[in-house]
């Protein structure tokens, strides 16, 4: 018997290629064999990174046929019609905005940007496009957390009017953690409420359904 294959290939352009740009890159290469029978088989096409050394090196390692340290070179790819990006959340609004003008779709990371100003624009550029756009939050796809939003929307646990969740990360309890661009305002936006503070909003919604009142108090501390 002969196995048919989906012959339609999807040229993806991926921004950055560290953690995220790992993660996404492998996540592309074995989507096909998670989601059968595949719509598109993802294929690799350009992988953008500042310092060429290592961007050259992520190329070979992750498959992509080529690299770039100009972001705007993967935007204006004509074989690329997906551009992810998984660059820090200063570089998050300008290749985006870009990509959708483009015609390109655009998966970005979160948060989607470093504050209300940025985000607003995205949107309405992303309003006024036909391509698809997505924020990358992730956790919408474990199974627990799909099972817990069968179970609310089966009606089983009635009307749900409290939702509590916290968000339990120690990677930078040590003192001598380096100085990464997710402690720096300029880059990072709104800090951890941004960073993993998105991901109990969006779990919130996605669980629950939108949210039609908002009240809130945060403050910072340290230990």
């Amino acid at each position: 018997m002969v196995v048919e294959m989906a012959s339609k290939k999807i040229g993806v352009g991926m921004l950055g290629y560290a953690f995220m740009g790992k993660a996404h890159s492998h996540a592309f290469k074995d989507m096909p064999h998670f989601f059968w029978p595949a719509p598109a088989i993802p294929e690799l096409v350009t992988i953008f990174g500042r310092t060429e050394s290592k961007v050259k090196e992520a190329a070979e390692n992750f498959g992509f046929k080529k690299y770039t340290t100009n972001w705007k070179e993967v935007i204006y790819d004509k074989e690329i019609e997906i551009v992810d990006n998984s660059l820090p959340n200063d570089m998050h609004a300008e290749p985006s905005i870009a990509a959708i003008e483009a015609g390109k779709h655009v998966l970005c990371e979160k948060p989607l940007a470093r504050n209300s100003k940025e985000a607003k624009e995205m949107f309405d550029v992303a309003r006024r496009s036909s391509v698809k756009t997505m924020v990358a939050f992730n956790y919408r796809f474990v199974p627990a957390v799909i099972l817990a939003r069968e179970i609310v929307r089966s009606g089983k646990l009635g009307k749900i009017y409290h939702f509590r969740a916290k968000y339990l990360q120690d990677w930078l309890v040590n003192p001598n953690s380096p100085l990464v661009w997710r402690l720096i305002k300029e880059k990072a936006g709104s800090g951890p409420l941004g960073d993993l503070g998105s991901h109990i909003v969006d779990l919130a919604r996605f669980i629950l359904g939108e949210v039609t009142a908002v009240s809130a108090v945060t403050r910072t501390f340290t230990h």
